[in-house]
């Protein structure tokens, strides 16, 4: 039987919507019932997983597609001021969710699509917004039906 301890911290994480960091936690360490821990422990940073996505179409319909799941830092590639990529739909996604976004084309904009019936920010359901060149924005999963977005500050060299 697992102690009080072990189950009094799972319970808080569940209880606070922490569910990511909860089965983070189980995937990092374990905390054995004699309260020992183990498992990677040497970490001194926060690894998050990536993927590739190349930027394409200039609507919603034909953008290249960010798959939800498979990284929360996305690269992007082949961006030339119309080609976009879309967000996973918000049906799919869990409230809290985040996608950081980078465009690392240092001349080129890129065009960021919500899924289908999905909205950025005060954006019309379905409407882009335009990123910067050589940029990250930030995409947190509001609710059902809204990402909220926020580009991240440039740090000059």
């Amino acid at each position: 039987m697992a102690s009080t301890a072990k189950l009094t911290m799972k319970s808080a994480l569940r209880r606070s919507n922490a569910n990511y960091f909860d089965n983070m936690c189980d995937s990092i360490v374990t905390l054995t019932d004699t309260q020992t821990i183990s498992g990677n422990t040497t970490q001194n940073a926060l690894i998050l997983g990536t993927q590739s996505v190349a930027a394409a179409g200039s609507n919603q319909g034909s953008a290249g597609q960010i798959t939800q799941g498979s990284g929360a830092v996305v690269i992007v590639s082949a961006a030339d001021n119309s080609k976009g990529v879309i967000l996973p739909l918000l049906s799919d996604c869990t409230v809290g969710e985040v996608y950081l976004v980078m465009n690392n084309l240092s001349n080129k904009t890129l065009e960021i699509f919500p899924g289908s019936g999905d909205a950025i920010n005060v954006s019309s359901d379905d409407t882009a917004i335009t990123v910067a060149a050589d940029t990250i924005t930030m995409f947190i999963a509001m609710d059902s039906a809204e990402w909220f977005g926020a580009e991240l500050p440039v740090v000059a060299a």
